[in-house]
């Protein structure tokens, strides 16, 4: 087990030391996730556990409580031996929690040991996720009266009020993750280039996408969007039911996740490798928003900024083609853009796609990922221009003096030399 992991529970327990009160932190394994009647989802580990320990297992839950003799404990059932005939043996705790310097405890009532470890405590930092020991938690100190919780926690926090604040800055290794996920992404929006043509099925790219992540030993970070022509003024695109058309442009918005950590690229591509003067005009207002957003992104700036420079460029784009009029810096202020470019520039990128990020305005700092993707859509046809939708989006890390685009050398961006590549 890598010392990462150590690591990150040393600033945990550093958190929560730093409160008034004694406080403790409970993260525990996500349940299952039924498909239908008896079949599950592929099992996917917690973020927040896993980022913390390593642990990928489904039952175990880590409480942390710095004011104890033992401030780090792993709570784990049993062995059943039914249950792993039928999904196999699950990994041993006590090697984990050996690389944790972690009590393990064992027990078949996890709920009444883990009330019992809280005791003493005034403050718990607990997860919702239904059917986890946390959320078991969180609902039964809720449900006590008064008199009932004395010595127990009164105060009930959600967890991610402290984990996204560790989450939020990307250590190296973390770094290197987001790095090969995004290659592998790269890799598949590459070999894909070849199927947009005319007559092919969204549904047969985006099939060939995830195929080649987990070819790859990855997994779909998320469900691959594949959105041709007006398709894809629809943000988050799943039906994939058109056929390409030549002359309609095609979004590609994809991720590999490896080894836990999640990529997330959106590329635009021309059917048949021809764009019309219309299109490409569109296309040339996002991608000079998207350079203006990128140009921003260093230490100590709001994620606002961001928008906003990618917003104007929008604005003043929409501006020179007739289809907003006035002044570009009142049409910003009164947020003109908004129905053509009505979501934020991007999101954190870690564990999850969507990564934890903590409430309010968020300054830039070194070591935030985070994606940059202005778009544009027009879901009806406005004059001259068809109904459609484009959106670029690259995964960029905070550096000390700026930014380091880490899917720069994925599919070009540039039109001519997307189209040179298709051509050749």
């Amino acid at each position: 087990m890598k010392p990462i992991f150590r690591s990150r529970i040393k600033k945990a327990l550093a958190l929560l030391a730093q409160t008034e009160t004694p406080s403790a932190l409970v993260v525990s394994g996500n349940p299952g996730a039924i498909r239908s009647r008896d079949t599950h989802y592929p099992y996917r580990p917690n973020s927040d556990l896993y980022y913390l320990t390593g642990c990928t297992a489904e039952e175990v839950t880590l409480i942390l409580r710095p004011h104890a003799k033992d401030p780090v404990v792993l709570l784990a059932p049993p062995k059943d031996p039914v249950k792993s005939m039928w999904d196999g043996a699950p990994a041993p705790v006590k090697p984990l929690a050996k690389s944790l310097q972690a009590e393990v405890i064992t027990t078949n009532e996890p709920l009444k040991a883990a009330i019992n470890l809280l005791r003493g405590t005034s403050v718990c930092y607990a997860q919702s996720i239904a059917g986890t020991l946390s959320a078991a938690i969180k609902a039964d100190l809720s449900a006590r009266g008064a008199h009932e919780l004395r010595g127990l926690p009164q105060s009930l926090v959600d967890v991610e009020s402290l984990t996204a604040q560790l989450r939020m800055i990307k250590d190296p290794s973390e770094i290197k993750a987001i790095k090969e996920a995004a290659a592998i992404t790269g890799d598949a929006l590459l070999y894909a280039l070849g199927m947009v043509q005319s007559g092919v099925r969204e549904r047969e790219i985006a099939a060939f996408i995830e195929y080649f992540y987990r070819a790859q030993g990855a997994e779909p970070a998320f469900g691959t969007i594949v959105a041709s022509g007006p398709s894809a003024a629809t943000l988050h695109y799943r039906a994939l039911t058109r056929t390409l058309k030549n002359g309609e442009l095609l979004l590609i918005d994809s991720g590999a996740e490896l080894n836990m950590y999640a990529s997330d690229i959106t590329r635009m591509v021309p059917v048949g490798g021809a764009i019309s003067s219309d299109l490409r005009a569109l296309y040339e207002i996002v991608l000079s928003a998207q350079h203006a957003a990128i140009k921003k992104v260093k230490p100590g700036v709001v994620i606002a900024e961001v928008h906003k420079a990618a917003a104007t460029e929008i604005t003043r784009g929409l501006k020179e083609l007739g289809i907003l009029k006035g002044s570009v810096s009142e049409l910003v202020k009164k947020s003109a853009f908004k129905p053509f470019f009505p979501h934020g520039i991007g999101h954190s990128l870690g564990i999850d796609v969507h990564d934890a990020t903590p409430t309010g305005a968020i300054k830039l700092a070194k070591g935030m990922v985070i994606t940059i993707e202005p778009g544009l859509y027009l879901p009806k046809a406005v004059g001259r221009f068809p109904a459609c939708g484009i959106r670029i989006e690259d995964d960029v890390l905070v550096t000390s003096r700026g930014h380091e685009v880490l899917t720069d050398e994925t599919l070009p961006k540039d039109l001519n030399s997307l189209l040179e590549l298709m051509a050749g």
